[in-house]
């Protein structure tokens, strides 16, 4: 058992209500962006906060009715206490989430630094009473429905089934992690390479400038020789200083390609992978690179 309910029924639980809660999220966006975003954190069709905060919920419903006799059955229990539960632990499952996330990856999913009565932007007032008024609803109304669902399946066959499924999502977690591991190391070579390409800009402007300046002090220094004399030195000059921006412009030129190129490799599928993670960070999501991620988005 796990917290008054077997383990099978929690496996699907979560299961479903991370399917549930993607759909919720990408319908969300679609309406908000007017186009499909593949919303999450996983490339598959699945957000866990949503089914770790449900089963959150379910399984302190089932600890205080064995604790203090609370009535637990869903169709008969207080929506008071239900949307009370919902607020507390769906709030709490979101706040670590997001802690985790920023801390782990260096990333947001989700931020309400612009929302009154927030809390570093993992959380707000705002959305805790959303999720709230949403469990209370999902636990009154939903729940018996898909309970009525699970018990429709042969155990045999949902066995089988959830094996699949969390085999699926284990290896999708494992993709996942490295893509956004794999994805900050890109992010920091770009940096790099538009650090590079700053310097050669200005670094053309500085040799200009002193090479002009070293011709005008040698021209000076030349008075005293023949007008041959000068006009050779000039030339040297001349044909160093143009040779010296020719390879810089070159080099600037490469890694300017280096960068378009490395761009679109990111930005290459929108729903899955790296574009897709790209697409889902936060406004102010990343707190590396974010001036980055604005550009290749």
């Amino acid at each position: 058992m796990f917290f008054g309910m077997t383990i099978y029924n929690a496996l699907w639980y979560f299961m479903i209500y991370a399917v549930v809660g993607w759909m919720i999220e990408v319908s969300y966006h679609a309406v908000r962006l007017g186009k499909v975003v593949n919303r999450g954190f996983l490339n598959g069709p699945l957000c866990p906060v949503y089914g770790c905060g449900v089963l959150m919920v379910l399984s302190v419903l089932n600890v205080l009715g064995n604790a203090f006799g609370v009535e637990t059955d869903l169709e008969k229990a207080s929506p008071l206490l239900l949307f009370a539960v919902g607020i507390i632990f769906a709030t709490l499952i979101e706040l670590i989430a997001g802690f985790l996330l920023d801390k782990l990856f260096h990333a947001r999913w989700w931020d309400y630094r612009d929302r009154k009565f927030n809390l570093n932007g993992y959380i707000c007032l705002e959305f805790s009473i959303i999720w709230g008024l949403c469990i209370a609803f999902v636990l009154r109304v939903i729940q018996p429905f898909f309970d009525r669902i699970i018990d429709l399946i042969p155990v045999l066959a949902g066995q089988i089934m959830l094996t699949f499924m969390y085999l699926v999502f284990a290896a999708d977690l494992i993709i996942t992690v490295m893509t956004i591991l794999k994805l900050n190391k890109q992010l920091e070579r770009m940096k790099n390479m538009e650090n590079a390409i700053l310097k050669l800009s200005d670094g053309m402007s500085e040799v200009i400038a002193d090479s002009t300046l070293k011709t005008m002090d040698r021209i000076e220094e030349g008075k005293q020789r023949s007008e041959v004399r000068k006009e050779e030195i000039r030339a040297s000059l001349e044909d160093a200083r143009e040779k010296h921006a020719e390879a810089r412009e070159k080099h600037r030129q490469a890694l300017e390609a280096q960068y378009d190129h490395l761009k679109k490799q990111l930005m290459y599928h929108k729903l899955f992978g790296t574009g897709m993670l790209l697409n889902n960070y936060s406004e102010h999501g990343h707190s590396r690179y974010q001036d980055i991620i604005s550009k290749i988005r």
